[in-house]
C-alpha cells in the first residue's frame, strides 16, 4: 500500500510523479542543491550527504557508547579488584587484586586512553553540533575526524576490554561482571561502517592527496610512498591495482593509522 512507502525525504504521487520533500533542498534539472544558510545561496549537495548526515550523528553516538559501556567495565571490575583478597607473598600481608602491577597498570593506562578518546570523541560532537542546527554537511576533515572517533574508540574498547578479561580470571565468567556482554563493542565495530572499510577509505583517500601532492615529510606520507611503490606494478589497471591493494592489506591498515593518529594530534 502507498502507506508503506518510505518517504522521509522524497514522495511518489498516484500518477507515478517523483518528488523530494525534505525541506531545505531544490531541484534544477539533474542537480540537487542545498541552501546555504550563511551565504545566501544554493550549494550542489547529493541525495546521500543529507541522509548521511544521520551517519555523521550515528557514528559519533556509537563511540560514545563503546566508550560508556568500556567505562562500566572497568568501574565494576575495580570495585571488585580493590575488594578481593589475595596470597600472602614474601611477608605482604593484606593485599587485594588490584595491587598487583600488571592489573594496576593496565587500569592506569586504559584509564589515560579512554580519557584522551571522550576528549576527542566531544571535539567531534561540539564541531558536528552547530551544522545540525543549520542542516549544513561536514566537510571532508570533520568527516574523516568523525570516522576517526568511532574507529579509535571502538578498536581501544575492544582492546581493553580484552586485555582486562585475561587479568582477573575466574571474575570474567561472573553473570554480574559485564563481561558477558563484550559483544556489544562488536556490534559497535561494524555499526555506522565497518571499522574496517572505514580505514580503507581513509588510506584510499590519502593516496589521492598523496597522488597530488607529494610526500610532506609526515609518517603517513612515507607510508603512502611505500604503499604507491607497491602498487605500481598495476601500472593503473583497475583490476591489478586493486589485487595489489588486497596483497599488500598490511601496508593500508598502516597507512589508515597513519592518518588516524595525525586527525587526533591535529584536533
Amino acid at each position: 500500500p502507498r502507506s508503506a512507502l518510505l518517504d522521509a525525504h522524497c514522495a511518489v504521487s498516484a500518477d507515478g510523479t517523483y518528488e523530494r520533500t525534505t525541506e531545505g533542498i531544490a531541484r534544477s534539472g539533474a542537480a540537487l542543491y542545498r541552501f546555504d544558510a550563511i551565504d545566501e545561496g544554493y550549494h550542489p549537495q547529493a541525495p546521500f550527504e543529507m541522509i548521511g548526515q544521520r551517519l555523521y550523528t550515528g557514528r559519533v553516538a556509537v563511540a560514545q557508547a563503546a566508550l560508556a559501556f568500556r567505562r562500566q567495565v572497568f568501574e565494576v571490575t575495580d570495585e571488585y579488584a580493590k575488594q578481593k583478597p589475595i596470597p600472602d607473598v614474601a611477608g605482604r600481608k593484606g593485599r587485594v587484586l588490584a595491587d598487583i602491577p600488571q592489573l594496576k597498570a593496565l587500569f592506569e593506562d586504559a584509564a589515560a586512553r579512554a580519557d584522551a578518546l571522550e576528549a576527542f570523541v566531544g571535539t567531534c560532537e561540539d564541531r558536528l553540533a552547530p551544522l545540525l542546527k543549520t542542516g549544513a554537511v561536514p566537510d571532508a576533515d570533520l568527516a574523516l575526524a568523525i570516522a576517526t572517533a568511532k574507529v579509535r574508540a571502538v578498536e581501544d574498547s575492544i582492546d581493553a576490554c580484552w586485555q582486562l578479561k585475561q587479568e582477573v580470571g575466574s571474575y570474567a565468567l561472573m553473570a554480574d561482571s559485564g563481561f558477558k556482554h563484550l559483544d556489544f563493542l562488536n556490534c559497535c565495530k561494524f555499526a555506522e561502517g565497518d571499522s574496517r572499510v572505514l580505514a580503507q577509505k581513509m588510506a584510499r583517500d590519502y593516496m589521492r592527496v598523496f597522488a597530488k601532492k607529494g610526500d610532506d615529510g609526515t609518517a603517513a606520507s612515507r607510508l603512502a610512498a611505500d604503499l604507491a611503490k607497491a602498487l605500481a606494478p598495476a601500472g593503473g589497471d583497475k583490476v591489478a591495482t586493486a589485487d595489489l591493494w588486497d596483497e599488500h592489506f598490511e601496508k593500508v591498515y598502516a597507512l589508515a593509522d597513519a592518518v588516524m593518529d595525525r586527525v587526533v594530534a591535529e584536533a
